[in-house]
């Protein structure tokens, strides 16, 4: 007696074809859509145990459908697998957060579809004897396989992690990841976290829903494995590119008090750990983001100059360095000239300009933050200039503070840090 109903949307024959005869084999009664309204409709008057839709497909593609049917209460359970020619991880991260099960690239394998298929359709009819609970190595079963398993189960399961003095935990209801904590690090950050461990011990344990307080994860398990990968990808070279950074890692006082006004409960707590007490490896064990994300911040604090590994009493060459939206005046020997914005650090400024003023120049300056009632007034001298427009940063002049007041000075640190706080409180939202 056939088990299952699949219904498979490709505007190619022979394609379809091909899909019904390796389903049929499950065993499996298929039915086919040329399209996606017809997909739609047999969709929603036959509720089949899968849907397997082509991406590319005339008149409405399979994104679409896909979105209808998750719309629709009576198809939004029916579970979904996108085939298609793109390949692109792009595509696959769409086609995940549409909801579907899965995301196979043509030409398709005839068993692996097969595999696949099989696994989807039981999980939706679990075994009513599930796996006991259980415990094992991670260097044997890594965490992403146990979510694969426990999805597939439908389990409903805490898992534990250890990893030497580290703990971990990952609450799972009906397969899918609810929670997740691991130290600082709450939500989606414990999760990458943790499917970073290569070794260390797992061990599944009732849920107890006392317990059950914060860490919440909203991204579908499959969608939480390929944006992992990424960015497990990525960090080796992050690393790479902060190696300049020698000794413990420290920012301005400015930056961490607008940082503690102006942004997150966890962005504060990263930049509290800038203090020049840590190394960048203990900044990364107790960051509350994942290695990727506390990676991604201090590079960023490092381009700008807020970052440096240098000792305490040592000198900062210009510090901070951003580009403020102000407009600047500036005079040497002629009248008056204007720039909309500038570079701006307490060294100096860097202005864009085709028609830059000789290195040595002695340069008058005056611009306003929008923090301040008056003015900055204040010499400077040009200390290097360019006129190339294909060098690197295009033409120029860097020009260097000579008379500088202290509280000036302090103004302008004041609104660096501010604009530092506000871009991290940012970057905290993408995490």
């Amino acid at each position: 007696m056939t088990e299952w109903r699949v219904l498979v949307a490709d505007d190619e024959p022979y394609v379809v074809l091909a899909i019904a005869e390796v389903l049929e084999g499950l065993p499996a009664t298929v039915m086919t859509a040329p399209d996606g309204e017809e997909a739609l409709k047999l969709a929603r008057g036959e509720r089949p145990d899968l849907i397997l839709l082509d991406v590319k497909m005339p008149g409405l593609d399979g994104f679409q459908v896909a979105t209808a049917l998750k719309k629709d209460p009576a198809t939004a359970s029916i579970p979904l697998v996108f085939f298609s020619a793109l390949g692109a991880p792009s595509e696959k991260v769409r086609g995940l957060e549409l909801g579907a099960d899965d995301y196979v690239t043509k030409p398709i394998d005839a068993e692996e579809l097969k595999a696949r298929v099989r696994t989807i359709l039981r999980r939706n009819r679990p075994s009513r004897r599930p796996t006991p609970l259980g415990s094992g190595q991670l260097q044997a079963v890594s965490l992403a396989t146990l979510v694969g398993t426990l999805e597939t189960e439908r389990r409903t399961t805490r898992l534990l992690l250890v990893r030497g003095d580290e703990r971990g935990e990952v609450v799972f209801v009906d397969g899918h990841i609810a929670r997740a904590t691991q130290g600082p690090r709450q939500g989606e950050a414990a999760v990458y976290e943790m499917l970073s461990w290569q070794e260390g011990s797992f061990q599944m344990a009732a849920v107890d829903p006392a317990q059950q307080v914060g860490g919440e994860v909203a991204s579908p398990n499959q969608g939480l494995l390929l944006e992992a990968a990424r960015r497990q990808d990525q960090v080796a070279g992050l690393k790479a590119r902060l190696a300049v950074l020698k000794g413990p890692l420290r920012i301005p006082a400015a930056v961490r008090d607008a940082v503690a006004q102006h942004s997150s409960r966890s962005m504060t707590a990263l930049v509290a750990l800038l203090d020049g007490a840590r190394g960048l490896d203990q900044v990364l064990a107790h960051s509350p983001f994942d290695a990727w994300g506390t990676l991604k911040i201090l590079l960023r604090l490092l381009t700008i100059g807020a970052l440096d590994a240098a000792a305490p009493d040592s000198e900062r060459r210009g510090g901070l360095r951003l580009k403020v939206g102000v407009p600047i005046e500036y005079q040497s020997l002629g009248l008056w000239q204007e720039s909309a914005t500038f570079n701006l650090s307490s060294w100096g400024v860097f202005i864009r300009t085709p028609s830059p003023f000789a290195p040595g120049e002695n340069v008058i300056l005056r611009f306003q933050l929008p923090e301040q009632t008056q003015p900055i007034r204040a010499m400077g001298r040009v200390v290097w200039s360019n006129t190339d427009q294909g060098k690197w940063g295009g033409p120029g002049m860097g020009i260097q503070f000579v008379d500088l007041r202290a509280e000036q000075r302090d103004a302008i640190e004041r609104h660096l840090a501010n604009l530092v706080a506000l871009q991290l409180g940012a970057d905290a939202e993408s995490q």
